[in-house]
This record gives structure tokens, sequence and C-alpha cells, in this order.
């Protein structure tokens, strides 16, 4: 099923590189706004493993001045 969605898809649209789901879990994970809210979305018991597998940005942090 996924395969024919993909073909589709790169037939369809502008999309020119192939996916996997676990590309997409990685990039909700990257685009939450913090670490806590990437295990929340990713239904994770355990914030670790959601930081070393899925989370592929950095938290942001807010300068002192």
């Amino acid at each position: 099923m996924w395969q024919r969605f993909m073909a589709r898809l790169l037939k369809e649209t502008a999309i020119k590189e192939r996916f996997t789901e676990h590309d997409l879990r990685a990039k909700v994970a990257s685009d939450a706004e913090s670490l806590e809210r990437a295990r929340q979305l990713l239904a994770h018991a355990d914030s670790r493993i959601t930081q070393r597998v899925y989370r592929r940005r950095p938290d942001r942090i807010k300068p002192t001045r």
C-alpha cells in the first residue's frame, strides 16, 4: 500500500525524492516546539528514545540578554 501511495505521490506532485513513514515521524518530532511535546506526539513513554532516534533538530534556547 505504501509503495503505491509513494508512486502516485511522486507522479502527481512536485515531490522528487522518496521517503518513509519513519521520516514522517522524525519530521513531526523535529518540528515540535519541545522534546516533551515530541514525546507526546509520538506516544513514547520515555523521552530518551524520542531524543535519540527521532529528534533531529536541537532545542532552541532563549538568550539571557
